[in-house]
């Protein structure tokens, strides 16, 4: 897909559209993450469902801009995408901080959500976190290169286990890619944009049928902010995955089955539900 403009500015996504009719899912990242994160979910769920993978704004080959912006406008620009793609309602799943832009749009447009996924994030960023994506952010706002801070952030991506395996070779290295555009300071106005929030107060406005999964392993964003998620959310049911903070990379056949069996229960029951009368 092309860099298209939306209402919002200029926006690049994937799309495939493999099986006609079908429901809509759809994918946002996390921080220093683009719509290529999804390189294994998008084959599996394009055989079952149209599926949408975002590059957020200062992501991949969406451009950023000079000014600071939020969450909630992170939130609108997705909006503008499924406006542009001719989305109605979709399963929208986020990742990490693409959790917490997933979660307002839930509170922003909830008649656009067929379901919620919430992968590996959280209402609010946990003390530690926090503190340790303050110093990184201070290194790369320094002068620190991408491979450097990549470096300082990829213990906490995944489990000890899967480091210590043969499995995690392909991570242990900065891979540059060709198709990022993204700049330090994008990497900085996302960072704080996902620092800012805060949607503890919302989650019992969050109606839509939700799904919460967390790595059994995850340092960045711990199953305690899970648990918070699934207490305060109307409608939310927990999944465990083994692995860390990336815990669809180390168990990416569960996260996907998670993913599939939670879509198909909601689309079942949207096949059950009675026509409003006329």
């Amino acid at each position: 897909m092309p860099l298209m403009t939306t209402s919002r500015g200029p926006a690049h996504w994937l799309e495939t559209n493999a099986v006609p009719g079908a429901p809509t899912v759809v994918l946002i990242h996390g921080l220093g993450g683009d719509a290529g994160f999804w390189a294994a979910e998008l084959p599996a769920l394009a055989a079952h469902y149209h599926v949408l993978a975002v590059d957020l704004r200062g992501s991949g080959r969406t451009p950023g801009g000079p000014a600071p912006f939020s969450t909630e406008d992170l939130a609108l620009d997705v909006l503008a995408i499924l406006d542009q793609a001719g989305i109605d309602s979709a399963h929208v799943v986020g990742f990490s901080m693409g959790g917490t832009v997933a979660q307002a749009i839930a509170v922003a447009a909830p008649e656009r959500l067929r379901s919620l996924v919430l992968a590996a994030t959280f209402a609010s960023t946990s003390t530690q976190a926090r503190l340790f994506l303050q110093a990184v952010g201070a290194v790369y706002g320094s002068g620190g290169s991408p491979a450097q801070v990549y470096a300082l952030v990829l213990p906490w991506l995944f489990s000890d286990g899967f480091l210590s395996s043969h499995a995690a070779a392909p991570y242990l290295d900065y891979q540059e890619d060709p198709n990022d555009q993204q700049t330090c300071a994008d990497w900085l106005r996302l960072l704080q944009a996902m620092l800012a929030f805060d949607g503890r107060a919302d989650l019992p406005r969050i109606a839509t049928p939700t799904l919460v999964i967390s790595g059994d392993e995850d340092r960045l964003a711990p199953l305690d902010g899970a648990h918070t998620l699934v207490a305060g959310l109307p409608h939310a049911t927990l999944s465990v995955v083994p692995g860390g903070h990336l815990m669809n990379v180390e168990s990416p056949r569960r996260f996907i089955d998670v993913l599939t069996t939670f879509f198909a229960g909601v689309d079942a029951a949207v096949e059950l539900r009675p026509a409003n009368p006329a």
